[in-house]
């Protein structure tokens, strides 16, 4: 396990979502070390996760495109070099609403590494460094109104 991997080294993750977890399609890779993850998803038109919940602090960078978090009753459109943090803990969800990708940056801490949220994500410690994950973090998906939200900020179709 070394502490740097070429990019051709890391594996992408790609997933569509039809049902409880939401809709759509999304490519990913990430890495992670003891204490935080970092992932790069490029999030297709109409993907639409469903409200979940994780003890992971997240923070948003959107590299190309545009589209909207959610966190609880607050929404935000987020284009092109913004920045949006999610708390531990909250219930939040996306939504590409627009026609082209959206590439975003997600660092979360502690990492989001738990169940299948590791899947595909590669181990950055040194040889010979004992991996110590410090409470590896899972999505839960949740019931919560999503719509409800939503429709504060659009009409919906």
């Amino acid at each position: 396990m070394p502490l740097h991997v070429k990019s051709q080294d890391v594996p992408e993750r790609k997933g569509v979502r039809t049902g409880a977890e939401g809709e759509g399609s999304m490519i990913s890779v990430k890495g992670y070390g003891n204490e935080c993850s970092l992932m790069i998803a490029s999030r297709a038109p109409g993907y639409h996760t469903a409200p979940h919940v994780h003890e992971s602090e997240q923070l948003n960078y959107i590299q190309e495109g545009e589209i909207w978090f959610f966190v609880e009753a607050q929404g935000f459109h987020c284009k092109k070099g913004d920045f949006q943090r999610i708390p531990a803990n909250k219930i939040h969800w996306a939504w590409n609403r627009s026609d082209q990708d959206a590439v975003v940056i997600e660092a979360h801490a502690p990492g989001l590494v738990g169940l299948k949220a590791a899947s595909g994500a590669v181990a950055l410690f040194d040889n010979g460094e004992t991996p110590q994950v410090r409470r590896p973090g899972i999505n839960e998906f949740v019931s919560f109104d999503a719509a409800a939200v939503e429709n504060k900020y659009f009409k919906q179709s």
